[in-house]
């Protein structure tokens, strides 16, 4: 295993702690996710977005669905950062942003072969 294909697993695992911690929050509706969806006046999606998260973070994890995971993943960090623009001031757009292009980065890493 080449050392970028070891930098695109490690990226993945990243994406997959940060992704999966908030999906689970999402789904089990912790104080922080509720109070954020209620925010945003968006909380008949909190659930749908927790479960879509944590289907692109498995996806994302194996390797002959890895692309599918990707799409996944950057779709819901793109409504992530729209939504932090449009209703939020533009607070932390840059969270959704760097966890979507590292999503992408760790495929291509992982299918890279020299």
């Amino acid at each position: 295993m080449s050392l970028v294909t070891i930098l695109g697993w490690v990226l993945s695992l990243v994406v997959a702690f940060l992704l999966g911690k908030g999906g689970l929050d999402k789904v089990r509706g912790t104080q922080e996710a509720v109070g954020n969806f209620a925010y945003m006046k968006l909380e008949k999606y909190r659930t749908i977005v927790g479960v879509s998260e944590i289907l692109g973070v498995l996806l994302l994890l194996i390797p002959g669905t890895s692309l599918y995971g990707t799409i996944i993943i950057i779709s819901l960090m793109s409504g992530a950062a729209a939504l932090h623009l449009s209703l939020m001031n533009g607070a932390k757009t840059w969270f959704p942003i760097l966890v979507g292009a590292l999503a992408v980065l760790s495929h291509i890493l992982r299918v890279y072969q020299p």
